[in-house]
């Protein structure tokens, strides 16, 4: 395709033609994000070729670095207002209000979020270090019920971490309390991560299978 930060197009059975873009920070310690460039190139984009149903953004895992990622959504929206956008972010941002007015913009949000015990959430979510459960929960909460657009959560399971029956039943009854439109299910063996047994599998299978809404396993 010849651009830096947009990839190639998927089609999504669900979402038809989708537009990913790695919003991945080139300079983490100034906090500076590529945001002209990337909006230069989805620009580029959209008078050469015909437009996706969705621009997909993914990258943000930091409150400190959200700005840029504000400002592109909102350039996005101000140049192209029937261009829909999905994001895909970390959990642990939704403790602050102006992000979540931010999203609420957006009409596909998809949230990683792979548990709701404390010590797991801390292990397996990246989160700044003074970050608060409690709040980031209810955040979440409060996002879903003023939110209009496709709101789906994502939970990977990690092999000594949260791969045990009390995080699947804890993390059930917080589901049930929020209400996803979707809720997707996958496992993690990178960074050196080994796979979760085939008991385990059929342990969250069997204990999340009757939640009532979407609910896909990548296993």
């Amino acid at each position: 395709m010849g651009y830096i930060h947009l990839k190639e197009i998927q089609r999504s059975p669900k979402f038809g033609t989708v537009l990913p873009i790695d919003f991945e920070c080139e300079d983490k310690q100034n906090n500076i994000y590529p945001t002209d460039e990337i909006f230069s190139e989805i620009t580029d984009y959209f008078t050469k070729k015909e437009s996706p149903e969705y621009i997909w953004l993914k990258g943000i895992n930091d409150i400190s670095l959200f700005f840029s990622f504000q400002r592109l959504i909102n350039m996005i929206k101000d140049t192209f207002p029937n261009q829909k956008i999905g994001v895909y972010v970390n959990a642990s941002l939704f403790v602050e209000n102006y992000i979540r007015k931010t999203l609420s913009i957006c009409d596909l949000v998809v949230i990683n979020l792979n548990s709701v015990s404390p010590t797991h959430f801390y292990q397996s979510c990246i989160c700044h270090k003074n970050s608060n459960i409690e709040e980031i929960l209810n955040g979440i909460q409060t996002f879903k019920r003023e939110y209009n657009g496709y709101f789906s959560i994502y939970t990977m399971f990690l092999k000594g971490i949260n791969d045990n029956r009390e995080d699947i039943v804890n993390l059930k009854h917080y589901l049930l309390e929020v209400k996803p439109d979707h809720f997707s299910v996958n496992t993690f063996t990178g960074n050196g991560f080994e796979p979760i047994s085939d008991e385990f599998k059929f342990q969250i299978k069997e204990i999340l299978q009757d939640l009532p809404f979407k609910i896909s396993f990548s296993f």
